[in-house]
């Protein structure tokens, strides 16, 4: 009897969260946002997820098993230059401007029309905290919050750099019902000078059970034909101007300068594309650079992939090329929770995760010189590879399980609930 007294109190306090994200990709925050809703404690918190359609992520939350109080409107753009009304980017569309103009126009329109018509997905659902995961779900999720008068948490993973965005988020930021600011890193929360007393960093965390090397079959050297001797230097992500992936190139000139062994040794590879809004294909861009400079043997670019694990496995060097401040990447401690050394510049996020001359090294930002020393360094001794490897390892364990992480952002919610 008391028993089914419990059950009855815990069902009757469980409450509604509503998690608002675009991120439909396999990129950064939709990982994220898996995790948490992986490892949510859900006799506490009931869970329902606002997203623009089905795609990678919910297929993920399908295959978990956690595809639940899902709700689908294509009012909610993934980006707000989706391309509307048949308007595909194409660079020799002499009417390119004038499409570009109007889809915004529309998307925004959308948005505009989701926040006023919200009122039916609150009072339906309960919902009882609005939890916002993507710089579009910030902003939405904000003036549905106000609109219904309802608490928002919001997860920011990312670093505003255009001076309109910083003054609109941290604007928006002062809204009463913006309950608090969950930052992936101390360099994200510095961006809300205005509301840093709401701010509290919980980095990304990783789930080990998902990055178990002994289970993760290994595919990049066979499919690429990649001998056993030639040490791999990899990187994930976007490839946007922004990563400085070109940084690479000048890394692999340097060491051919030098003719050597090392350089006969070398291969890169590039996991990730140029998302479809951009105007420019840095991809196409990064290939064509690449030929140019007669290193085509040198790199390998495998466009996007769902899952990177298998490719990633094959790594003997993971880089991060960013000379901006990254947020806290994730591709950096995917790396790590695979055994892999990481080179990075000493900017942004990666501060936190990298341990200098420990799981990895951190250059000064912008010195490539540096940064080629490094990679020289590691493929000239196996033996530091494999160290800096275990201890990055090491220290996902103790620092960033995803678990535990989930954790932490559970009592962020349970204590900024109205």
């Amino acid at each position: 009897m008391v028993n089914c007294q419990c059950l009855i109190f815990i069902m009757k306090n469980k409450r509604n969260i509503l998690f608002i994200n675009h991120s439909i990709k396999h990129g950064g925050p939709g990982k994220s946002l898996f995790y948490i809703l992986k490892y949510l404690d859900r006799s506490k918190l009931n869970p329902f997820i606002l997203i623009p359609e089905d795609d990678v992520f919910s297929n993920d939350l399908k295959k978990e098993g956690i595809y639940e109080n899902i709700i689908i409107d294509k009012r909610f753009p993934e980006n707000l230059m989706r391309p509307r009304l048949g308007f595909k980017w194409d660079s020799n569309d002499s009417k390119l401007k004038y499409r570009f103009f109007i889809s915004i126009l529309i998307n925004i329109f959308d948005l505009i029309f989701l926040v006023f018509t919200s009122r039916s997905i609150i009072k339906t659902n309960k919902i009882d905290l609005i939890y916002c995961n993507g710089t579009v779900a910030k902003i939405t999720g904000a003036f549905i919050g106000l609109l219904n008068w309802k608490p928002v948490i919001w997860h920011v993973r990312n670093i505003q750099l255009k001076c309109p965005m910083i003054f609109t988020m941290n604007l928006l930021s002062l809204l009463p019902v913006i309950k608090k600011i969950i930052c992936v890193s101390i360099p994200t929360a510095s961006q809300f000078r205005y509301s840093f007393n709401k701010t509290v960093v919980i980095n990304n965390g990783v789930d080990i059970i998902d990055f178990n090397s002994r289970k993760i079959k290994s595919e990049l050297r066979q499919e690429y034909e990649i001998k056993d001797e030639e040490i791999i230097i990899g990187t994930t992500g976007r490839i946007v101007p922004r990563k400085k992936y070109e940084i690479l190139i000048d890394i692999a000139n340097a060491l051919k300068s030098q003719n050597n062994d090392l350089f006969r040794k070398l291969k890169f590879v590039i996991i990730g594309n140029t998302p479809y809004y951009f105007r420019i294909n840095q991809l196409e861009v990064l290939i064509e650079l690449v030929k140019e400079n007669n290193l085509s043997d040198k790199f390998i670019f495998t466009g996007y992939k769902d899952d990177i694990r298998s490719y990633l496995k094959d790594f003997d060097i993971f880089i991060l090329t960013s000379d901006y401040p990254d947020p806290f990447p994730r591709s950096v401690i995917e790396a790590m929770a695979l055994s892999k050394p990481v080179i990075g510049f000493s900017i942004g996020g990666i501060t936190e995760s990298v341990e200098n001359n420990t799981n990895g090294y951190l250059c000064s930002p912008g010195n490539n010189k540096e940064m080629t020393a490094k990679i020289v360094e590691l493929m000239r001794s196996k033996n530091k590879r494999l160290k800096m490897g275990r201890e990055g390892r090491k220290r996902i364990e103790n620092l960033y399980l995803a678990k535990d992480r989930t954790k932490d952002i559970e009592k962020e919610i349970i204590n900024n609930l109205s």
